[in-house]
């Protein structure tokens, strides 16, 4: 009696954990704190996607632990013990010749029951045009941002870890150089009997240490919750993120999308709740992942992001922007993932990525290692 009491305790504990998250979600959306999402801060390149994975999913997959070192970026808390001794390359093929990238390795740290991380994120470009004021053009100079940062994760029970990293970034716009501090945090609940994570991190939480000016600008804080779950006869886990929660608009208002027309010529704005609902759906993010073989090397994804496609929406034109999709595939030690993006009408993003494992100092990853532990996959 006291064992069925219990279960039932806990499962009314774990249902009100979730209820109450979601319930911030639509507080924090219905109360506009800030309009849109940029021109608010500086080094915006933190939150771009670390890899090639995150990126074909819809960029915002942060709620699942599984094996891709570089997921430990955008969510400390995801850092674990399969991702030890990973060392993770990802280059992104970024528009007019800019060039962003991720380099991380991972280790556990025995002693304390840490999982650790010590990585670059880059940004660079140099083919910015160098001109005054009034468009006079003197040449081209270059750019580049970097962010030094170290994560560090540590699992207090079966189902909740925590997470934290520190990051220093140094930006290099031309004859202007910039130096900040910043920190995420986050938590991830798992539960290993039904497969779904749900996770919650406040990103880029700092201070600017040395502005390109006079005035110190504000890093890109942000707040997401995620949810994701794998399928029960389906090798298959679906993600949804709400991401901008600190922002409750993120509505761009085009004059040139806010109305249509009909036959006739008669123009009609669009109502009060279409608005509400678009801005809503900015706020969330989808994806898909389906993991196929004996052993699941072989990954096919896919994603979208609303807020991507309405970004980038060009008026009396119809695309398939903000879609994504991707694969991963697993030789041996050696993970390769590629996708690519339909950020625009005529233009794509992609992104490679490679993650090497390796056995040193008498610590061994096997597959059984990795089957048996309660992530319930093997990546």
């Amino acid at each position: 009696m006291q064992l069925l009491f219990r279960m039932r305790f806990i499962k009314w504990t774990q249902m009100k954990m979730v209820a109450i998250s979601f319930a911030i979600i639509f507080q924090v959306i219905s109360h506009s704190l800030y309009g849109q999402t940029g021109g608010q801060s500086s080094f915006l390149f933190l939150n771009l996607s670390p890899s090639a994975r995150n990126t074909a999913l819809g960029s915002y997959a942060i709620s699942w632990p599984g094996s891709d070192p570089t997921s430990a970026y955008l969510n400390p808390s995801l850092l674990n013990d399969k991702m030890n001794t990973a060392i993770s390359f990802n280059h992104q093929f970024y528009f007019d010749g800019i060039d962003a990238g991720h380099v991380s390795y991972s280790q556990l740290i025995k002693k304390w029951n840490i999982n650790a991380q010590a990585g670059i994120q880059y940004i660079s470009s140099d083919k910015i045009v160098a001109a005054d004021e009034i468009g006079n053009i003197y040449g081209t100079t270059d750019a580049n941002e970097l962010d030094f940062f170290v994560v560090g994760s540590k699992k207090f029970n079966d189902r909740i870890t925590l997470g934290a990293s520190i990051h220093y970034i140094n930006s290099h716009l031309g004859l202007f150089s910039s130096n900040a501090l910043a920190t995420s945090i986050s938590g991830l609940y798992f539960n290993p009997e039904k497969n779904y994570g749900l996770s919650l991190v406040l990103r880029n939480l700092g201070v600017v240490l040395d502005a390109y000016d006079i005035e110190k600008e504000k890093l890109p804080f942000t707040v997401e919750l995620g949810f994701s779950k794998r399928l029960l006869h389906l090798p298959f886990i679906y993600y949804i993120t709400a991401h901008h929660l600190e922002t409750g608009n993120v509505r761009y208002d085009d004059p040139n999308l806010n109305s249509n027309s009909d036959i006739f010529g008669n123009v009609k704005e669009k109502s009060a709740f279409t608005k509400w609902t678009n801005n809503v759906l900015r706020h969330f993010s989808l994806g898909g992942e389906m993991l196929l073989g004996k052993k699941e090397q072989f990954n096919l994804r896919l994603g979208y992001n609303h807020l991507r496609k309405k970004d980038l929406s060009v008026a009396d034109y119809t695309t398939f922007g903000g879609l994504s999709y991707g694969i991963g595939f697993k030789i041996y030690k050696f993970k390769i993932d590629y996708s690519e993006v339909l950020s625009h009408c005529n233009d794509t993003l992609s992104s490679i990525g490679r993650c090497i494992m390796f056995t040193s100092m008498g610590n061994k990853l096997t597959d059984s290692n990795c089957k048996n532990s309660p992530y319930s996959f093997f990546e």
